[in-house]
């Protein structure tokens, strides 16, 4: 459930105030999570978000600050 409200309200900013980021910022996003011990698979231990939409979205951080 409260992963539910975390991406509910992570829409919000997105649609609000967000944007997609570059692809080279993406990739390097993406470079960071791959070589993270946090990383479950296709998503983040930490917050549950699928790392492919984070990653994507100008207004996701990384819960633990590396991007």
């Amino acid at each position: 459930m409260r992963r539910l409200i975390r991406f509910i309200i992570a829409l919000f900013k997105y649609i609000i105030w967000g944007d997609q980021v570059t692809n080279d910022k993406y990739i390097s996003r993406i470079t960071i999570c791959d070589s993270c011990s946090d990383k479950c698979g296709s998503k983040c231990c930490i917050c549950g978000c699928y790392l492919s939409k984070k990653a994507r979205w100008s207004t996701e951080s990384c819960p633990q600050n590396k991007w």
